[in-house]
């Protein structure tokens, strides 16, 4: 590691052990309650070009995820809802913001949505006997990471958020299950007004910004609830509606996919920076570079173990895995396509006292890839090479003994395509131009493939 990388990092650690430490809030930390049902808290799939936000854009984590801790704050790397979630609106918001606000702002979400709820699980006086009638166990679950009240795990922690920095707005994306008559707006009002009491807001301060479901125009099988929701300005003076025309779906025609995600971000982000007199020119199709020389952190998607009688738990940012022999830490992936990716990394916060196994998986439980590691290890490597990892289902940490194993990180390592070299900046490199692989010039402090003196360069 450079010493300029070191710094940094090292900035940015005593930056959030500062925000998680003291309760003094900072005018310039702009926080947003972002809550709904399963679009907001985020069906898209997760993609390189997602996993480097801008520094300044955080999320507050709403449950235990991994080695995420409720009420703290951490860099916005989705998902942002909870640890089985994925891209949601809230991703690009975030990053559309601060990309607009001064350098000396920045940007909070705090995600609480449950998928396929209506908007009674947020009304304060009936949400326990709306949660009573739930039978779905997915949705019942996701309940009970919130602590078995999502309002009231929402409001603990815009409460723990305030003493950060500053609520300025209510996002809201929900309708799929409810949205279709004039009572849907009232309760709207209801929940607005409550949360806006309980925080002790005041409406003309912090706008409701509320999205469409899918569209019509993309075959959206709840569009016409977009019929209710746009009528919201009307019943909530403070309320702006943001329009999902364009925005494309997956395959099910009621969630969005990845790029739609990212257009309805920062839709909510233009309108929102529209509310506080800032005009915005915003790309909504733009795919951020990727840094093929930074890691992948998948550490908080190790989430479940094989064996009932083994757990893990999180421990000031080490995970903590008490295994059975060949139990397994896993992380379920589902299909994923890793043929980007040249290895997976684990490194442990201690050397491990017992023998433990990487293992991959694909469909059908169908071994993929494993290594062996001996007890005593500080790290551990699978390599890909010669593997097909285009559909990983999933992956586990094995053991080979009962033990406990403290691992400090888990990542992936991207390879990087061939015609692309990685550099550091050199005197004689910053004597050219750099420019962004559109054309555009590449901003100061860019990172990741520019072009320099006519090569694609992996600009660190």
């Amino acid at each position: 590691m450079t010493k300029k990388i070191f710094l940094a990092v090292l900035a940015t650690a005593l930056s959030l052990f500062s925000m998680n430490a003291k309760a003094e809030a900072d005018p310039n930390f702009y926080i947003y309650l972002c809550i709904g049902q399963s679009n907001m808290e985020g069906q898209g799939t997760i993609e390189d070009c997602d996993l480097s936000p801008d520094e300044r854009f955080l999320m507050m984590s709403t449950l235990d995820c991994g080695t995420r801790k409720l009420g703290h704050w951490y860099h916005a790397i989705p998902p942002l809802a909870r640890c089985d979630t994925r891209l949601c609106p809230a991703d690009y918001f975030g990053r559309a913001m601060v990309a607009n606000l001064d350098e000396g702002k920045r940007v909070g979400v705090v995600v609480v949505a449950v998928g396929g709820i209506k908007i009674d699980l947020y009304d304060p006086d009936g949400w326990q006997s709306y949660v009573a009638t739930m039978n779905e166990s997915w949705q019942i679950n996701a309940v009970n990471a919130y602590g078995g009240n999502p309002l009231g795990r929402l409001l603990e922690c815009a409460r723990e958020a305030q003493k950060s920095g500053v609520i300025k707005g209510i996002l809201l994306h929900q309708g799929e299950s409810d949205a279709y008559n004039s009572v849907w707006l009232q309760k709207v009002k209801k929940v607005y007004d409550n949360l806006l009491a309980e925080l002790n807001l005041n409406a003309e301060d912090v706008p409701l910004i509320a999205g469409e479901v899918g569209n019509e125009d993309q075959n959206g099988i709840c569009s016409s609830a977009n019929n209710i929701i746009n009528r919201l300005p009307q019943t909530i003076p403070t309320a702006h509606v943001v329009s999902s025309v364009g925005c494309t779906l997956q395959s099910d025609n009621l969630h969005f996919d990845s790029k739609g995600y990212r257009k309805l971000g920062r839709r909510y982000a233009k309108t929102m920076l529209a509310t506080m007199g800032i005009e915005a020119d915003i790309d909504e199709d733009e795919v951020p570079p990727i840094d093929y020389s930074q890691p992948i952190d998948i550490t908080n998607r190790f989430t479940y173990c094989w064996n009932s009688a083994e757990t893990i738990t999180s421990d000031n940012g080490i995970l903590v895995y008490n295994a059975v022999q060949w139990g397994g830490l896993a992380c379920w992936l589902g299909e994923a396509d890793w043929s980007e990716y040249a290895k997976l990394v684990f490194e442990f916060a201690e050397p491990t006292s017992i023998a433990t196994q990487i293992f991959i998986q694909g469909a059908g439980n169908a071994e993929i890839a494993k290594v062996w590691v001996n007890a005593g290890a500080e790290r551990a490597e699978c390599l890909f090479d010669g593997h097909d990892m285009s559909k990983v289902a999933q992956v586990a940490l094995q053991a080979a003994a009962n033990g406990t194993v403290k691992i400090s990180k888990i990542y992936l390592l991207r390879q990087v395509p061939s015609g692309i070299r990685q550099t550091e900046s050199t005197s004689d490199e910053e004597s050219y131009q750099w420019f962004m692989l559109n054309g555009q010039p590449a901003p100061k402090g860019f990172k990741g493939i520019a072009i320099s003196n006519g090569k694609k360069v992996m600009k660190k």
